[in-house]
C-alpha cells in the first residue's frame, strides 16, 4: 500500500445491502415483488384450474343458476339456490355489463382473478402485521396454496367468500387511521356482503367481530352483563351448529374441540380489556360505523334482489331454509385423530390460562424463550395451512385446520411488558376468534370448506411472527448493538428463506407438474370450454354425451343426477328451477313437479342417467319416491346409448304432453 493511501473500505454483507436497498425504496420493491409473485401465481392457477373437472359438477350447477339470473329469471322463486343474493348481483352484473356469455372458460378465468387477488390481500395483511415484505409474500403464497380447493368447484360462492374475508382482514389490520370511521364502515359493508353470499361464513365473521368489540371497546367491556353474554353466545355457537348430529362421535369431538379452542382464545385475551377512562384510539367510532355500514349494505343488497322479482320471503327461504337442508343431502366427516384433538385442546386452554396470568406482568429483562415460542407457533401455523410441512405437525394432510385451532390463542397474548393501543388489542381478539369461528363451516360437509376456513389462520400466524420479532429484537438489544445488528441480518435472511421455500413448494413445483399435465391432456373442445384440458377419458365421455344429445335431436334433458355443465356445452336450456346436482333430495315435491311440467312441455325431452354417480348421493338407499324421480324412471325408454357410466334415454309418449 502506498504511503498516504486510504485503506479500501470494507463492503457491507450482501444481506445488509439487500435490506438497505429495500428500506430505501420500500414501495417500489414491494410492488415489484408482489407483481412477480402474482404473475407466477396466475400461471400456476391457470394450469391447475384448467386441468381439473369434478364429476359432481358444482360448477355447472352454479353457472346455470347464474345464467338464468342474467337472463331475467327470479332468484329463489324461479331459480333454486341456497346461496345469498350478493353472489348473483355481483357476478350477474359483471356478465350483464360486459356482455360476456356465462361459460366454463369465463367462470374459471374469474376464479383465477379471485384466487390470486385473495392471496395478495392476505399477503398484504401479513406484511402490515409483521412489517416484513418477505413474510407478506410467505402469507400470500400460503393462502394461494390452501386455496387450490377453489379449482375443485370453480365459481362456487366460497371463492367470493374468501375474497370478501381477505378484504375485511386487510381493511381491519390497516387501521387505525385518521379516517377510522370509514374503515369501520367498509368492514361493515364487507360483513353484510359476506352474510348475503354464504350465510354461515358471514355469521361466523360477524360473531367474531362482535366478540372482539365487546371485549376491547371500553364502553362495552365495562358492562359485565354484556361481556359475559357475548362470551356465552360465542361459546354456544358450536352447539347451535352441531346439535343435529351429536349422535355421531366425530361431531361430539368437534363440538368439544371447538368450545375449548374458543375458550382458549377468550382466556388468553382476558388481560386485553380496556381500562376505565382510557382513550379508545377511535375504536368506538370504528364500531359504530361498522354497524351503520353493515345495516345499510344489508338492506341495499336485499332491496336490489327483491326488485328483480323474488319476495323477501323467497329470499329467506333460499338463503336460510333451503341452506339448512344441505345437511340432509350430504355429510362428510372432518378427519382428525379420535380423542387426541380433545387432549390438545385441553392443553391449549391450560396454556392460555397460564399465559394470561403470568405474562402480563412482564419480567425484569427480555427473555429469549417467549420469542422462540411465538416464532415456532407462527411458522407451524403457516406451514400447516400451506401443506408445506417438513415434519409431521398435522394429523392429516387433508386437514390444515386442527393444529392451527389449538395454537390460535397465542396470537391473543401481547408481547411481554407491552401495553398496546385499544385498536391493536381489538385485532388480537378479532383475528384468532375469526379463525376459530370460521372452522365451523366444515360441518356438515368437510370438503373444500376445510381450505376456505384455513386461510383465516394466515393473519393469525402473521401476528404470532410479528410478536416473535418484537420479543427477539428486544432480547437482542439487551446484548448490545452488535447482537441487535446480527439479529436484523438473521431475521432478514430467515424471512427471505421462508418466502422462497413457500414460493418454490406452492407455486413453482406444482406449476411445473401441471404444465406437463395440461400439455398431455387434450382440450375438451366443447362450446365455452376451449381452455379446459380434463383427463382424456372423462373429456371424451362428456364430448360423446353432448354429441348424443344433438344426434338424437333432444330439445332439453334431465340428468340423474344433474351434470349441469352439459347444458352449457350442448346449448340446451335446463328446465326451471335450474335443477341442482343432488336434486333427488335438495328439491321439494313442488319444485320437482315444476321441473316435470317444464320437461313435458318441451318438444323432445331426453334423460341422461348414471346410477354410479347417483349412488354417491343416495348412500345405499333407494331413490326417493318423488315426482322427478318417477318421471325419469317411468317415462323414458330403455337406453339407446351408453357412454362411460352415462346412459341416454329417449322419451316415451308419456314424457311429453299433459
Amino acid at each position: 500500500m502506498t504511503q498516504g493511501t486510504a485503506p479500501p473500505s470494507k463492503k457491507p454483507p450482501l444481506i445488509r445491502r439487500i435490506r438497505d436497498t429495500a428500506a430505501a425504496y420500500p414501495a417500489a420493491v414491494a410492488i415489484g415483488v408482489y407483481a412477480l409473485v402474482a404473475i407466477a401465481a396466475t400461471v400456476a392457477a391457470y394450469l391447475a384450474i384448467f386441468t381439473i373437472f369434478a364429476s359432481y359438477d358444482d360448477e355447472g350447477t352454479l353457472l346455470v343458476t347464474l345464467k338464468a339470473f342474467v337472463n331475467g329469471d327470479a332468484l329463489y322463486r324461479d331459480i333454486w339456490s341456497v346461496y345469498g343474493p350478493f353472489y348473483y348481483e355481483l357476478f350477474g352484473g359483471f356478465f350483464s355489463l360486459t356482455g360476456l356469455d356465462v361459460t366454463t372458460d369465463a367462470s374459471r378465468s374469474i376464479v383465477i382473478v379471485v384466487w390470486v387477488g385473495t392471496s395478495l390481500m392476505f399477503g398484504l395483511a401479513a406484511q402490515r402485521l409483521t412489517g416484513r415484505l418477505a413474510l407478506g409474500v410467505a402469507g400470500m403464497v400460503a393462502t394461494f396454496s390452501v386455496l387450490l380447493v377453489l379449482a375443485n368447484e370453480p365459481m362456487h360462492p366460497q371463492g367470493l367468500c374468501v375474497l370478501l374475508l381477505s378484504a375485511f382482514v386487510l381493511l381491519a389490520v390497516s387501521g387505525p387511521t385518521r379516517r377510522i370511521a370509514w374503515v369501520g364502515a367498509g368492514c361493515g359493508v364487507l360483513l353484510a356482503a359476506l352474510v348475503l353470499t354464504k350465510a354461515n361464513v358471514g355469521v361466523f365473521a360477524v360473531a367474531a367481530t362482535v366478540l372482539a368489540g365487546v371485549l376491547t371497546v371500553e364502553s362495552l367491556s365495562r358492562r359485565r352483563w354484556l361481556r359475559w353474554l357475548a362470551i356465552a353466545a360465542f361459546l354456544a355457537m358450536p352447539l347451535a351448529i352441531l346439535s343435529r348430529d351429536l349422535d355421531q362421535s366425530w361431531v361430539r369431538e368437534m363440538l368439544i374441540f371447538e368450545i375449548l379452542a374458543a375458550s382458549a382464545v377468550i382466556v388468553a385475551a382476558s388481560p386485553l380489556r380496556s381500562r376505565a377512562g382510557e382513550k379508545d384510539n377511535g375504536l368506538t367510532r370504528w364500531a359504530i360505523a361498522a354497524v351503520v355500514g353493515f345495516v345499510t349494505a344489508f338492506v341495499a343488497i336485499v332491496a336490489i334482489v327483491v326488485i328483480t322479482g323474488p319476495s323477501p320471503a323467497d329470499v329467506y327461504d333460499g338463503v336460510v331454509t333451503q341452506a339448512f337442508g344441505i345437511r340432509d343431502i350430504l355429510v362428510i366427516p372432518l378427519s382428525f385423530p379420535a380423542g387426541a384433538v380433545v387432549d390438545w385442546a385441553v392443553a391449549a386452554l391450560a396454556a392460555a390460562a397460564l399465559a394470561s396470568r403470568v405474562l402480563p406482568g412482564g419480567a425484569d429483562k427480555p427473555s429469549l424463550w417467549p420469542g422462540l415460542v411465538r416464532l415456532a407457533v407462527g411458522l407451524t401455523i403457516l406451514f400447516t395451512v400451506a401443506h408445506i410441512v417438513p415434519f409431521g405437525l398435522t394429523p392429516s394432510s387433508a386437514n390444515p385446520d386442527t393444529l392451527p385451532l389449538v395454537l390460535a390463542w397465542v396470537a391473543a397474548v401481547a408481547p411481554i411488558g407491552v401495553r398496546e393501543a385499544p385498536y391493536k388489542r381489538f385485532l388480537r381478539v378479532l383475528l384468532p376468534a375469526l379463525a376459530v369461528a370460521e372452522t365451523l363451516q366444515v360441518y356438515p360437509v368437510a370438503g373444500s370448506q376445510i381450505g376456505v376456513a384455513a386461510v383465516t389462520f394466515v393473519p393469525v400466524a402473521a401476528l404470532c411472527l410479528a410478536d416473535a420479532l418484537v420479543e427477539l429484537r428486544a432480547w437482542s438489544a439487551t446484548r448490545g448493538t452488535d447482537a441487535l445488528e446480527r439479529f436484523g441480518e438473521v431475521a432478514t435472511m430467515a424471512t427471505v428463506a421462508v418466502a422462497a421455500m413457500f414460493a418454490i413448494g406452492a407455486i413453482v413445483l406444482p406449476a411445473a407438474s401441471n404444465l406437463i399435465i395440461y400439455r398431455d391432456q387434450p382440450k375438451l373442445a366443447l362450446p365455452g370450454a376451449d381452455l379446459l384440458h380434463p383427463p382424456a377419458e372423462s373429456g371424451e365421455i362428456y364430448a360423446d354425451v353432448v354429441d348424443l344429445l344433438h344426434r338424437h335431436h333432444c330439445s332439453t334433458f334431465i340428468s340423474y343426477p344433474s351434470v349441469n355443465s352439459l347444458y352449457l356445452w350442448s346449448g340446451l336450456v335446463p328446465p326451471p328451477p335450474q335443477i341442482p346436482n343432488a336434486w333427488m333430495y335438495s328439491l321439494d315435491g313442488a319444485q320437482q313437479q315444476k321441473a316435470v311440467d317444464a320437461l313435458r312441455s318441451s318438444r323432445r325431452p331426453c334423460a341422461i342417467r348414471s346410477d354410479e354417480l347417483a349412488a354417491s348421493y343416495l348412500h345405499g338407499a333407494p331413490p326417493p319416491d318423488t315426482p322427478l324421480v318417477r318421471y325419469v324412471f317411468n317415462d323414458f325408454k330403455k337406453p339407446v346409448a351408453t357412454v362411460g357410466s352415462f346412459e341416454l334415454l329417449l322419451p316415451k309418449r308419456s314424457a311429453t304432453g299433459p
